[in-house]
């Protein structure tokens, strides 16, 4: 029986947050309407875990945010994403990007989520669009494809359901593997300085084609 949707992120700039703050609440609006139990939120920010594991279980869902930085997920966020034990915890995966390509960064988390326990079923990548002073990102709230992560939302909600209804211990039907194309990055920049891939990111996207379509796998 799911009992809780917990929303895990890195979001040094507030956008990647806001949009896993929505999905997380949308999905348990949802499960609410097919379920007898009271289903809590939570919110976990990666960075600030302490130096204990967190364990999770198959009654919970979780939905895992990260920007993207030069093609790939932030590695300080990968490392602290190794302290929760997901224990067979159903997950979405979502990436937040500003310039024209999300490179390998969606591959790349659901890759990491699944090695911690995840069973993912759904991943997506949605455009944003942050305001910037210098190389800095100026927090705030998710601006970009609004409509395309409530759509996706709608749709992962409704594949838990249709898997496992609101009892997702052992699900009815066992989802096929996620296919998500993309391959495991090697992280140079971020090795160095967190704070020069997140720079490296900003001129990426000053000097990048745009490109906004967003693009979601379940």
């Amino acid at each position: 029986m799911i009992r809780r949707v917990v929303g895990i992120h890195f979001s040094p700039a507030g956008g990647t947050a806001d949009m896993t703050d929505r999905l997380t609440d949308q999905l348990a609006d949802i499960f609410r309407n097919c379920s007898p139990e009271m289903i809590t939120t939570e919110t976990y920010e990666l960075l600030r875990l302490g130096d204990e594991a967190v364990d999770f279980d198959d009654e919970t869902v979780a939905v895992i945010g990260m920007p993207v930085y030069v093609g790939k997920v932030p590695l300080p966020a990968l490392n602290a994403l190794k302290k929760i034990r997901a224990n067979g915890s159903v997950a979405v995966a979502v990436v937040s990007y500003g310039a024209r390509t999300y490179g390998n960064a969606l591959y790349e988390l659901q890759h990491h989520a699944e090695e911690q326990g995840f069973k993912v079923i759904g991943a997506g990548a949605f455009s944003v669009k942050y305001k910037r002073h210098g190389l800095r990102s100026v927090p705030g709230e998710y601006s970009g494809d609004r409509e395309s992560v409530e759509q996706f939302g709608k749709a992962a909600a409704a594949k838990i359901r249709r898997l496992g209804g609101c009892e997702i211990e052992g699900l009815r039907i066992k989802p096929a593997p996620l296919e998500v194309a993309g391959r495991l990055p090697i992280h140079k920049i971020s090795r160095i300085s967190p704070r020069a891939a997140a720079a490296a990111q900003v001129m990426l996207e000053r000097i990048a084609v745009r490109h906004r379509e967003s693009e979601w796998f379940l």
